[in-house]
């Protein structure tokens, strides 16, 4: 009787499974700006911040575009991508201020032929308080894309991607976070009646009572 319910709870909490979203900047069809500058893209708040008073952002295909980054143009991967320059970071945020993870992103170098490596500094805010972690990518693998995946950015409600200190230039794309799960109010209800039968039951077996 027990694992019946226990299995009903747990089948009534799956239903309600979260899905990915991958940012991938292609609803900004191009742009730049040395302002600061938001968007909304598939249920996230992306915020993009100048650290420094020459910082800028660029979004799109550079390849597109030959010379729009420098004379010798930006790493691609062939579709729209964020571009970081001088001291920028971006944020991530739940549009309902919900919880998330972050689990993968992809990472170039801006600058095509610099021979410049790729420094990135990863902040989040979350349940188990401040998360950080970097990425590093050898200046002769940093002009391709290289995907990296986290495990331990679970449960936030905010990330930062920041440019490093010496090297700040850094293009980002394919940002994978995924919502927390939060039951619908009918899986809510299952599991409240659910642990009122179990309750029931063993108070019944307690006192010596059948139990079927």
């Amino acid at each position: 009787m027990i694992r019946k319910v226990a299995m009903a709870i747990t089948a009534a909490l799956l239903t309600n499974s979260a899905v990915a979203a991958t940012i991938d900047f292609e609803s900004q069809d191009g742009g730049y700006g040395y302002f600061d500058y938001s968007f909304r893209e598939d249920g996230f708040k992306v915020s993009y911040s100048a650290i420094d008073p020459f910082g800028f952002y660029l979004m799109d295909n550079p390849a597109d575009h030959l010379g729009m980054c420098s004379s010798t143009g930006c790493a691609s991967n062939g579709t729209t991508a964020f571009y970081g320059f001088n001291g920028s970071s971006i944020t991530f945020d739940r549009e309902d201020k919900g919880l998330f993870s972050f689990t993968s992103l992809d990472v170039a170098t801006t600058f095509l032929t610099y021979g410049r490596p790729v420094n990135l500094t990863l902040t989040a805010m979350g349940l188990n308080g401040i998360i950080t972690n970097t990425i590093f990518v050898d200046a002769n693998l940093a002009e391709s894309f290289s995907n990296f995946n986290f495990n331990d950015f679970a449960n936030i409600s905010s990330l930062t991607i920041t440019g490093g200190q010496e090297l700040s230039e850094f293009a980002i794309d394919n940002v994978v976070l995924t919502p927390a799960e939060v039951p619908e109010p009918a899986a809510w209800a299952t599991l409240i009646a659910g642990l009122g039968i179990i309750s029931s039951v063993r108070r019944r077996r307690s006192r010596g009572g059948p139990a079927r």
